[in-house]
């Protein structure tokens, strides 16, 4: 039976909603655009009226999620951690918001994951609307720390293959997957996130300073006598030189 008549965006947004599950809980192979005109209540007619095609379907798909995640405000933010060279706040950030995207679109994630493995159009269209440029964002960042003499020589991409893969697949194991042994909150996943990248990212002679910075911020060291509390006081050279990066 027909649906009730909606008003042209409504209908393009309902549209779109149920491309998504559709696609998300049978696969792209599985999935024709008769069956998502069905599950909406619609002919196919409407639908192509909506979309010309199958990829102007996929791409209004990445514009929603585009949308709905505030891609351009993320890098906004991005941008403004970098210029002050806040390394800690930008990995928490870039974390926080690959969780969040997860945790609150499953059924988009699920259907990017048919989307790879069945070497489908949209997964090279999110990779090259998303995946690039946050991956050479980043690569470039760690590269000019590189330079300032406060991260270690290694490949950047490599750097940012375990930036975004450690992420992703904590994402995908806990929202997509179902994965129920995380015993920690996500923000205190995240924290350890941050700190094992920093461990493997700052030079020698910066990691004290930048693990007992972070702990502060999470209330874990009490401000006071150093030995106090089991820890060193960074070397004062160290402190001003991080001081000088900033």
């Amino acid at each position: 039976m027909p649906s009730a008549r909606m008003p042209s965006e409504d209908r393009r947004r309902q549209l779109l909603q149920v491309a998504v599950e559709s696609f998300a809980r049978n696969g792209f192979s599985g999935t024709k655009t008769k069956d998502i005109a069905a599950a909406a209540g619609v002919s196919e007619a409407i639908l192509f009226r909506h979309f010309a095609s199958k990829e102007d379907l996929y791409h209004a798909i990445l514009d929603e999620k585009e949308a709905t995640m505030g891609g351009d405000r993320w890098f906004v933010e991005m941008n403004e951690l970098a210029e002050r060279r806040d390394d800690r706040g930008l990995f928490r950030h870039v974390a926080r918001q690959l969780i969040r995207s997860f945790r609150e679109d499953v059924a988009f994630h699920r259907l990017l994951l048919y989307a790879s493995l069945e070497g489908h159009l949209l997964a090279d269209l999110f990779h090259e609307r998303f995946g690039l440029p946050m991956g050479d964002f980043l690569s470039r960042y760690i590269a000019r720390r590189q330079q300032e003499g406060a991260f270690r020589e290694c490949d950047p991409e490599v750097a940012v293959m375990l930036v975004i893969g450690s992420v992703i697949h904590y994402s995908m194991a806990r929202h997509v997957l179902g994965v129920k042994t995380f015993a920690r909150a996500e923000d205190a996943i995240v924290e350890q996130f941050v700190e094992l990248i920093l461990a493997g990212l700052e030079q020698a002679d910066l990691e004290q300073g930048g693990r007992e910075q972070g702990r502060r911020e999470q209330g874990g060291l009490e401000q006071g006598d150093p030995e106090q509390n089991g820890l060193e006081q960074a070397p004062a050279s160290s402190r001003m030189a991080k001081g000088k990066q900033k």
